[in-house]
């Protein structure tokens, strides 16, 4: 794709376009859909801004009437916080969309460079969910927000949030586009920006609004701490994280966000697997982030939005719930002086008891998310703790016939950890389809079968892995697979020797027998394998390298088999000498 878009030669400035009703002044940017020239409408010497799209989107199937429809419904939208598409047309076999020209610097930009305390925060979501309430109003589907597609202008109401390039990936998509299918290779055109995917845009899946709301979520995460709710860093991860992974926790990796609880919480919601659990519509994020002012008067909008308002769109400006209280009752006798200053003294003393029981409200929120028994459980078995987990578990589990799956998986984790197999599958069986996995859960169900490969009794096991459903269990084997990442091979070599990893072992295993290896590097993974602390783990692991027949392997498997053996006994030299011998007799001419 890179390639395509370097071949695309920029215009020369002083171009007209449009019938000459505008003029290319000089190229701003490029990116996956085209160029963007800085342009004058001639008629009134104003400055705008042209998105001129590549010209193999111009030449597809019906591309010209699907333009057409789609620049017309993006030119219908009218609000402050979205740049306005002002016209549109062709300029010989390319679709241009005008702008309105937002002077300004974008997110992404500011970002790097500023401060955002949480008013600031607050102040600017609020805005950006107003904005997106007004394009869901007209059935378009932003489909990539993040920094790069926000513009941060200075008005006579102070700073205001813009949101660009809304609804404008959708022109890349065939009309005849099969829902489920996604191109993961073309970022920013079908499928998103890697850090900014819903789940069900990593999945190939149909979107609506609610996808939008989950790429506000990992914006307004970075915004309030400066970090990203995953790690990535390559798509392939990224794809994987959002599709299975569980976040972040927003107050762990910004504690200052304590006093503001609530608004982490909603966050964490935005940030949901599942599209039903997320906040439904963006009319209804700005209200509950309207209503979080009243601790943040800093950061109140010019527009807050009533519970009463509809989910239409039609938005009503109502004073903060802060500056509506009754003033308290004084008498008319009293000086204006004295009424003022009584006034003051009231105000103030509400304004900080207020303010006070934000606090403690907000510092008594964080501290249930922070002790939750699942959260205890987690960080037990993480060390390895799984006795004390499991007491944890069993306390705070519903009483029969009501089960939590969350704490379910959990206590199956913790079971493996006491090494109570039978019980630990028996949970796992009864997940239903679709519940979002716990990783702990799947690392013990990987631990079990790399262990009991080829036994008799590991055919259970095996089913209950492939019942998960692929979208859910697939990216956390995955995961799982790609193992230690510490940084150079040595550090990954050192900690396969100090362990036997069968965990990471066990899922690559299975992706690579039931999966056909889906998405990982296996011969990279198999070469690491071979410095594991087990023999049959070498010895397997050759003999698939041997079969992968990648002159790549080469040198991993000539230094085991060069490996000293300890008197008779071998340690998986005598399977890497006949990968090697089968490996040099395929390459020689």
């Amino acid at each position: 794709m890179q390639d395509t878009i370097a071949k695309q030669r920029p215009l020369p400035e002083e171009t007209l376009i449009l019938d000459g009703r505008f003029r290319l002044k000089k190229l701003l940017g490029e990116g996956g859909m085209g160029l963007v020239y800085l342009g004058e409408q001639v008629s009134l010497g104003r400055a705008c801004a042209v998105k001129v799209l590549r010209e193999d989107l111009s030449l597809q199937a019906g591309m010209g009437e699907r333009f057409r429809r789609e620049a017309l419904l993006l030119s219908s939208v009218d609000h402050s916080a979205v740049v306005r598409v002002i016209d549109f047309g062709m300029h010989g076999a390319s679709a241009c969309l005008v702008m309105e020209y937002a002077d300004g610097q974008t997110l992404e930009a500011a970002l790097r460079t500023e401060q955002f305390p949480p008013e600031r925060c607050l102040r600017l979501l609020m805005q950006l969910a107003q904005g997106l309430a007004s394009i869901h109003e007209k059935g378009i589907v932003h489909r990539d927000l993040k920094p790069e597609n926000v513009m941060l202008t200075r008005g006579p109401a102070g700073e205001q949030a813009r949101l660009l390039d809304f609804g404008i990936a959708r022109l890349a998509q065939p009309d005849a586009a099969v829902p489920g299918t996604g191109n993961v290779t073309q970022v920013g055109l079908v499928l998103g920006t890697p850090e900014y995917l819903s789940p069900e845009q990593a999945l190939g899946q149909p979107l609506d609004a609610r996808s939008d709301i989950y790429a506000f979520g990992v914006l307004a995460f970075r915004m309030l701490s400066g970090v990203l709710p995953f790690d990535g860093p390559d798509l392939q991860q990224y794809v994987m994280q959002h599709a299975a992974k569980a976040p972040k926790q927003l107050l762990e990796v910004a504690p200052h966000l304590f006093p503001h609880s609530a608004l982490a919480t909603l966050v964490m919601r935005c940030l949901e697997k599942r599209p039903e659990a997320r906040p439904q519509t963006a009319m209804d994020l700005a209200n509950e982030l309207a209503r979080f002012s009243v601790t943040m008067p800093e950061a109140t909008a010019p527009l807050l939005l009533t519970a009463a308002t509809s989910t239409t769109g039609n938005f009503a400006a109502i004073e903060p719930a802060w500056a509506t209280s009754q003033p308290v009752p004084i008498e008319e006798t009293r000086s204006s002086h004295s009424t003022i200053s009584r006034r003051r003294r009231s105000r103030g003393r509400a304004y900080a008891l207020g303010i006070s029981v934000a606090v403690l409200a907000g510092l008594g929120v964080a501290a249930l998310l922070w002790y939750s028994p699942a959260r205890r459980a987690r960080r037990l078995i993480a060390v390895g703790r799984g006795s004390e987990a499991l007491q944890i578990i069993d306390d705070a589990s519903p009483a029969p016939p009501a089960v939590d799956y969350r704490l379910a998986m959990l206590k199956a984790a913790a079971l493996h950890q006491v090494n109570r197999h039978d019980e630990e599958l028996e949970l796992m069986k009864d997940v239903p389809v679709g519940t979002s996995l716990e990783m702990q859960a799947v690392e013990a169900l990987a631990d079990d079968f790399g262990r009991r490969e080829g036994a008799k009794d590991v055919a259970p096991l095996r089913k209950a892995l492939l019942d998960f459903p692929k979208a859910q269990a697939l990216p956390l084997l995955q995961e799982l697979a790609v193992g230690p990442q510490e940084g150079s091979t040595a550090a990954a070599e050192a900690t396969l020797r100090a362990s036997t990893a069968w965990a990471w072992w066990g899922a690559l295993r299975f992706v690579d027998l039931e999966y056909a290896g889906q998405g990982l590097p296996l011969v990279d993974l198999y070469a690491k394998s071979l410095v594991a602390s087990d023999c049959r783990v070498r010895a397997l692991a050759a003999g698939r390298l041997a079969e992968l027949r990648s002159p790549a392997s080469l040198e991993a498997l000539k230094r085991l088999r060069d490996l000293p053996k300890k008197g008779e006994a071998e340690c998986g030299q005598n399977a890497a000498a006949s990968a090697v011998r089968a490996l040099e007799k395929e390459l020689t001419p």
